[in-house]
């Protein structure tokens, strides 16, 4: 296979392309899997600890279509160096924090860094790849997201020991130090200058975007989905200590299987759209989604009795689809709209994808709150992901 001449080696810089995808995860879900120990310390409800989930949501999506020109401007290399010091900054802070007001903040600083590294990324696999390997390339770089859970979640067996303070500031430590070694990343290439768009241009084209029914309709497919994910990051360990009788660290390693899960399941669905779906992301969405709604309802059966023997089963299950989907269906967003309209269309993908993240955690955990228990809790999840396979197939002959 040839390669055009800006092609850069894929050993280290993918490797740290892959690992700035590890970095908000890493510390929001160490934070998440250390709520624990925290709710107590901290006197947390279970909606404050989906607040947390929220405020982390809120930060990255509020924020996706500006981070994206910003990283226009900076470029690969001090995009993510920048991304590295925001994430590390609030995870010190978290670490820091004796109330729940500067753990928050903490949060919504790793979220307001990771903005910066959906399109930092996008950007690095665009101009240092040739084209017959973006795809690939773009599949794997997603592994950060749950390889970053993973080792968040892991971390968080320390705590007992060592204390979730020094857990969660160990992470913002190792974070500041990556980001200086993204500096050696190549410079972005020159290109040439193109005419700045006026203030009502921009408007005029996200209005485009925001009055596209087949975008709408996918972005709150994916936002019903990924606030499924975000409900499993917030509260799977909380329900295994509470509906399963597991000490924390059993929850947390079924916490982790579900990251690994995630891991195999978007290289897994990336290939299965280009080899077996022919690359119709819609159709590998309806698969991933049927799967994952009979994943939730499962969730719903889990009893103290029968949790050892189904839990493990339904944390690959649910890594492998609710926790996998995000590659697919920035696949489909870029399938869906118009080749120029590509970037924006990305930022609005992750604008409402996001609010799904904001809303459902604490969504879930006023049903807790209000009594209703996990089974129902889980249920309405399920529920949730219904409605988005009933989105998806609206639109399945478009493809």
């Amino acid at each position: 296979m040839t390669t055009p001449d800006r092609f850069y080696p894929v050993w280290p810089g993918f490797g740290l392309v892959v690992a700035a995808h590890c970095l908000g995860v890493m510390n929001l879900l160490a934070v998440l899997a250390c709520s624990p120990l925290i709710a107590v310390e901290l006197d947390l409800t279970a909606v404050d600890i989906g607040l947390i989930a929220s405020a982390y949501s809120a930060a990255l999506g509020g924020l996706s279509i500006p981070a994206g020109r910003l990283t226009d401007s900076l470029g690969v290399r001090l995009s993510l160096f920048l991304a590295a010091m925001l994430i590390a900054t609030g995870a010190l802070i978290i670490a820091a924090s004796a109330g729940f007001g500067a753990l928050l903040a903490g949060i919504v600083l790793c979220g307001a860094g990771y903005s910066l590294v959906n399109p930092a990324a996008g950007r690095a696999v665009l101009q240092w790849y040739p084209a017959e390997w973006r795809g690939t390339l773009m599949g794997i770089k997603q592994t950060g997201v749950p390889i970053g859970g993973a080792i968040g979640t892991t971390s968080a067996v320390l705590a007992p020991a060592v204390g979730w303070h020094a857990v969660i500031g160990g992470l913002g430590v190792v974070t500041a130090l990556l980001g200086v070694m993204f500096l050696t990343l190549p410079r972005d290439q020159t290109t040439a200058p193109v005419r700045r768009k006026t203030l009502r241009e921009e408007f005029d084209a996200i209005g485009q975007l925001f009055r596209d029914p087949v975008l709408g309709r996918n972005n709150l497919a994916s936002g019903l989905t990924n606030g499924g994910q975000f409900i499993l990051w917030s509260y799977l360990t909380e329900f295994l200590r509470l509906g399963a009788g597991f000490g924390l660290p059993l929850a947390n390693a079924c916490l982790t299987i579900l990251h690994l899960g995630s891991v195999a399941g978007r290289v897994l669905w990336g290939w299965l759209t280009d080899r077996v779906m022919r690359r119709d992301s819609r159709a590998t969405l309806l698969v991933l989604t049927a799967i994952a709604i009979a994943g939730l309802l499962g969730m719903a059966l889990v009893t103290p009795q029968n949790a050892l023997l189904v839990v493990p089963l339904l944390a690959v299950a649910l890594g492998l689809t609710i926790c996998s989907a995000t590659g697919v269906q920035l696949a489909l967003t870029l399938q869906s709209a118009r080749p120029e309209q590509a970037g924006g269309a990305i930022g609005y993908n992750m604008l409402v994808t996001n609010i799904g993240g904001v809303v459902a955690p604490p969504a879930f955990g006023m049903v807790l709150d209000l009594g209703g228990g996990f089974a129902l809790a889980w249920g309405l999840t399920a529920l949730g992901v219904v409605f988005a396979f009933a989105l998806l197939w609206c639109d399945r002959k478009r493809s």
